[in-house]
């Protein structure tokens, strides 16, 4: 499993997502140019394909994560949009 499809499946996981839920919650929220599917998704975790960049956003977006902690480039799950906004308010 590739860093990228582990983190997939354990924000999957915590929200308590079967695939499914996330195939269809995803397809309903997001404009995608090509829907997900599950094997799409199933592809992902266990690590035989990544991603396309556009889904990886969108991913990250819907698990309310930054894209370095998607890739495993962070170990810091907050968005980088959320953090800004903090210290916005903290001045």
């Amino acid at each position: 499993m590739t860093g990228i499809g582990l983190k997939i499946k354990e924000l999957r996981m915590e929200r308590d997502l079967t695939m499914e839920m996330l195939v269809a919650d995803m397809n309903a929220k997001y404009e995608l140019d090509k829907p997900i599917n599950k094997s799409m998704v199933s592809r992902w975790e266990n690590g035989d394909n990544d991603p396309s960049l556009e889904n990886a956003k969108y991913l990250s977006m819907y698990f309310d994560v930054s894209l370095d902690y998607l890739i495993g480039n962070s170990n810091i799950r907050t968005p980088s949009r959320l953090l800004a906004l903090q210290k916005k308010k903290e001045v």
